[in-house]
């Protein structure tokens, strides 16, 4: 009987919900330890004003958290939906896609985190950062490192999950559904691309803005273009993501073209079914979203430059 209830008790509790109405007290608490959290390093001795600027810089993050935590809600929310379209499409099928699924995902979480931590390793190593403007810096900065880690944690579930949905072998046919099924997971892709690609974005800003502050506390800030190395880094992890995602999900759609409406032989004796043919195939193309390719795509185009355009927004705003 406790079992029973402590299963229904789990069922009712939305961790999507939780997250997105906690997302105001969560940018208070982030407010709170930046101004008055009073342990780990000290402001730099040699600081001579700034305190405006700060206090810009820690309203911004009070800001990102709350964006962060409300984008992290709708996050779970797309894998929860995407786990129970697949829970039902694969229901037939034998059940060792589970546990191969969490398998895959968690060497791609692995791998991506790892990737993302190079170039914050590296730049720790090489003694790249900024001047002590407050206290605690040297905890907090890698704080919100973790914070935007994690809010970007479910997206990049949603991602994984596309691309395993794309390249599952067992489930495809040539029906309607499968149709629809190429539509959701181009709209997950998109959701997820643009929902990285914002949360990097807000992060790089973030970082000039507190190059600003160190250069208004009269002290020498990192040059502006590590802000761009920066945006520029996390451009190109992005877009090695969308690409594998897109390339897998494109192949799928290509799969079902193929199938479904063969490119038939050109013969002259048969021209209209010739004709038939290719028009059947070029309207089956164009419900596949088929016959271009990422470039093309606008909506992830911006998503992918975005972390980038961040970087270039701060040198030319001045951040």
């Amino acid at each position: 009987m406790q079992r029973d209830s402590g299963a229904r008790a789990s069922q009712r509790f939305d961790l999507a919900r939780a997250v997105t109405l906690a997302a105001p007290l969560l940018g208070l608490a982030t407010f709170a330890l930046l101004k008055w959290a009073g342990w780990g390093s000290e402001r730099d001795i040699h600081a001579l004003g700034g305190a405006r600027e700060l206090a810009v810089w820690q309203f911004l993050l009070t800001a990102q958290v709350v964006v962060w935590s409300v984008l992290a809600g709708a996050g779970l929310r797309a894998v929860k939906a995407l786990n129970a379209h697949a829970q039902a499409w694969l229901a037939e099928t034998a059940p060792a896609w589970r546990a191969r699924w969490r398998k895959e995902t968690a060497r791609f979480l692995l791998f991506s985190y790892s990737v993302v931590a190079v170039l914050l390793v590296a730049g720790g190593l090489a003694g790249l950062r900024n001047p002590y403007v407050m206290t605690g810096q040297d905890w907090k900065i890698p704080l919100l490192h973790v914070i935007a880690g994690a809010a970007a944690f479910p997206f990049l579930v949603v991602l994984k999950r596309v691309q395993l949905c794309a390249t599952e072998e067992t489930g495809w046919s040539t029906t309607a559904k499968d149709i629809e099924r190429i539509h959701l997971l181009r709209s997950y892709l998109r959701l997820a691309t643009a929902s990285l690609g914002a949360i990097i974005a807000l992060a790089v800003i973030a970082t000039g803005a507190l190059r600003q502050a160190v250069e208004a506390a009269d002290l020498t800030p990192l040059p502006d273009t590590f802000v761009l190395v920066y945006g520029a880094w996390f451009t190109g992890v992005l877009a090695a993501i969308y690409l594998h995602v897109f390339t897998a999900l494109d192949g799928r759609a290509r799969s079902v073209l193929e199938r479904a409406a063969p490119l038939p032989d050109p013969n002259l004796g048969a021209a209209e079914a010739f004709a038939t043919g290719t028009k059947l195939r070029g309207e089956l193309s164009a419900e596949l979203e088929l016959g271009g390719d990422p470039r093309k795509n606008l909506e992830g185009l911006i998503a992918v430059l975005s972390p980038l355009g961040g970087a270039l927004l701060t040198r030319l705003g001045g951040l």
